[in-house]
């Protein structure tokens, strides 16, 4: 008997659970629905209005400034350094005098060539004596001659080598320009992958930036472009893009890019060579047009105006587009009203309805 009163006990206590449990996600739910529609109250419907003003479009990059050419200075052979008659900031014309090697011992050695040479051209000239009143020379003596010959042509290789060694003994500058970076102390040890120094020609000042291939097709010699020098913030150097090099390179993310020069007006700063700083080129512009946010335009070009509590959908023709704003070109007016970052379709107008916006939607893009 107390065991049947047990078992009825715990199976209504089973069913109490089971019902508390069903309440409890219905709970759950009605809670979920009453936050959401909170939620919806709280978040309005944000509009923008139909602006007026200039647009264009850019491709933007970075870089560094440059002169329109530059020359990296070097030894060809190794050696002691005798001098060095540039320091970094100065001035200096084409074919001046940069730096020089100790020639001592470049001179002993074009002294032991030159001689070498003359020995062998005499003893040419022996052979070519002894032969003189010879009919017909033997094949022993044409061995001898030839021999004599190839020993002297060995010797002119020898000293052309010792006077071209003798003369790259000193560094002339092929470009006139600012010496951007010289070597500081004569009488070390330097090689041919010693800088001794850089001549930067500053007669025309150049920005490098690299476009990504994806977007080189639309720049073409002659767009206009604004600069930006990280060290000058707040100028900014007008110039055009004068020359698209003809090669790409791989970036450390590798990215495809293609190196754009664009020439600058002379700027009135002091010349500092690889100076960081980023370039817009402009690709379009158009001067007091309409224009909107982009992210108020759908995908299928309409926007969503808002006039007197309703929305409807409207088919527009854009233009040109910045990073920010999009030209309209059609389908608006000034001042108009439109929906930012309005959704793909016109369902959230039902929705939101009940929600807090207050709006009627008309659906259906409609023509002007």
């Amino acid at each position: 008997m107390l065991k049947k009163r047990l078992t009825s006990f715990f199976g209504k206590i089973r069913k109490l659970r089971r019902r508390y449990v069903i309440l409890g996600v219905i709970a759950l739910f009605a809670i979920g629905f009453f936050v959401s529609r909170a939620n919806a109250k709280q978040t309005p419907l944000e509009f923008v209005q139909v602006e007026r003003k200039d647009i264009r479009a850019e491709i933007a990059g970075s870089g560094t400034l440059t002169g329109k050419n530059s020359a990296d200075l070097h030894f060809k052979s190794s050696g002691r350094l005798a001098y060095i008659q540039v320091k970094v900031g100065q001035q200096v014309n084409r074919g001046q005098l940069i730096a020089g090697l100790d020639t001592q011992e470049l001179s002993i050695n074009l002294r032991e060539a030159e001689n070498t040479l003359r020995d062998k051209r005499a003893i040419v000239d022996k052979i070519h004596d002894d032969l003189h009143d010879v009919t017909a020379e033997s094949f022993t003596q044409r061995q001898t001659r030839t021999t004599a010959e190839v020993a002297q042509d060995n010797a002119y290789e020898g000293f052309l080598a010792a006077q071209r060694a003798f003369q790259d003994a000193v560094i002339v500058t092929p470009i006139g320009g600012v010496v951007t970076q010289a070597i500081a102390l004569s009488g070390q040890t330097v090689t041919s992958s010693t800088l001794i120094a850089q001549v930067v020609d500053t007669s025309e000042v150049f920005f490098e930036t690299d476009v990504d291939e994806t977007d080189i097709g639309k720049v073409s010699v002659g767009l206009s472009a604004d600069v930006m020098l990280d060290a000058y913030p707040d100028k900014v150097f007008t110039g055009s893009v004068d020359q698209i090099l003809p090669q790409t390179k791989i970036t450390s993310s590798g990215a495809t890019v293609i190196t754009v020069r664009i020439k600058l007006e002379i700027p009135a700063i002091v010349f500092i060579n690889g100076l960081s700083g980023q370039a817009a080129i402009i690709t379009a512009e158009a001067k007091n047009v309409l224009t909107v946010p982009i992210e108020a335009v759908r995908e299928d070009d309409t926007v969503v105006v808002e006039k007197n509590k309703t929305l409807r959908s409207q088919k527009v023709t854009t233009g040109i587009s910045s990073d920010t704003d999009i030209e309209i070109k059609e389908g608006l007016q000034e001042n108009e009203k439109v929906l930012l970052n309005p959704p793909a379709t016109n369902t959230f107008s039902q929705q939101r309805s009940g929600f807090g916006a207050n709006f009627r939607f008309f659906g259906g893009a409609r023509g002007r």
